[in-house]
């Protein structure tokens, strides 16, 4: 039984296969540009060696929830959103904050933070769009709910050699 199954999808496969190239000829024969190919008649990629390739920060557009840090925006806004969804505390979420940012006092910050729901987890992405400017990518996983995404602007600011989160637009 098992050797039936296993053969019916080689040949589910090969049928596949064969439909996907039967469209690249076809794509192909209405194309204008020609595609260097190898033995298989897959494309030849012209690709730069791996020590050419532009090489981005290590953090950037990388998905993290850790601890963050106050050495840069980027940490900045990580340690300000380790404190929120996972410390759940607006104290220690509103310390990440500049002293005249818009964000809530830590007693109001910590209503907001207990209607997320227990077990909420959460990755952020950050680019640096300007110097202390980030755009950051949210994603949240809420128990039984499907993933959640939102997109924020956070401008950062550097004071006396600690970075702060300071505007959420």
């Amino acid at each position: 039984m098992a050797g039936i199954a296993v053969a019916a999808v080689a040949v589910a496969g090969a049928m596949a296969i064969s439909h996907l190239r039967s469209e690249d000829n076809e794509t192909a024969a209405t194309s204008s540009a020609t595609v260097a190919v190898d033995e298989n008649g897959l494309p030849i990629l012209n690709l730069p060696k791996p020590e050419q390739a532009e090489k981005a920060s290590a953090s950037e557009g990388d998905c993290r929830a850790d601890r963050g840090d106050q050495k840069s925006g980027a940490g900045a806004i990580a340690a300000f959103n380790f404190a929120y969804y996972s410390q759940r505390s607006g104290e220690a979420a509103r310390a990440f904050a500049t002293p005249n940012t818009s964000v809530l006092p830590g007693p109001e910050l910590q209503r907001v933070i207990d209607t997320v729901p227990l077990g909420t987890s959460y990755c952020i992405r950050t680019i640096e769009l300007s110097h202390g400017v980030y755009l950051v990518d949210l994603s949240l996983m809420r128990p039984d709910q499907p993933l959640s995404r939102g997109t924020q602007t956070v401008t950062t600011q550097e004071i006396d050699g600690r970075w702060y989160v300071d505007v959420f637009t």
